[in-house]
């Protein structure tokens, strides 16, 4: 998750540089009358960059706001010995589960031994 929000915040911060550029670049170039047509295109190429931004900023906190939202979630956590088949279930929030142990939405915190495996049943 950490690199798709870098990643998003690498785009962003490129298509800014690329707009800010673009800016200096014309102040620059004062003298050179551009047509009207030029002057259009380079309107919709500034708009195009805007957009988007834009896109990419409401995309970013779409998937942060799923990832959050994903994680708080309640599941049903089973535990199974695997060599007696015994199973016990418990509940708890997808973010409290680890490789080895999770903790129980009452607060209570169980380690798995090395013959029990964890099985997460989604709501």
């Amino acid at each position: 998750m950490l690199t798709k929000i870098i990643l998003t915040l690498l785009v962003i911060t490129g298509a800014l540089w690329f707009a800010s550029s673009q800016r200096r670049g014309n102040r620059q170039q004062l003298l050179v009358v551009a047509s009207k047509k030029e002057q259009h295109n380079r309107r919709m190429l500034q708009h195009g960059t805007y957009l988007f931004m834009l896109i990419m900023v409401l995309a970013a906190s779409v998937m942060i706001y799923i990832e959050l939202s994903d994680s708080a979630t309640t599941v049903t956590v089973h535990v199974v010995n695997t060599q007696t088949g015994a199973r016990t279930s418990y509940q708890a929030r997808r973010e409290d589960i680890q490789a080895g142990s999770f903790t129980t939405l009452d607060g209570r915190s169980v380690y798995v031994a090395g013959v029990e495996r964890i099985e997460v049943e989604a709501p």
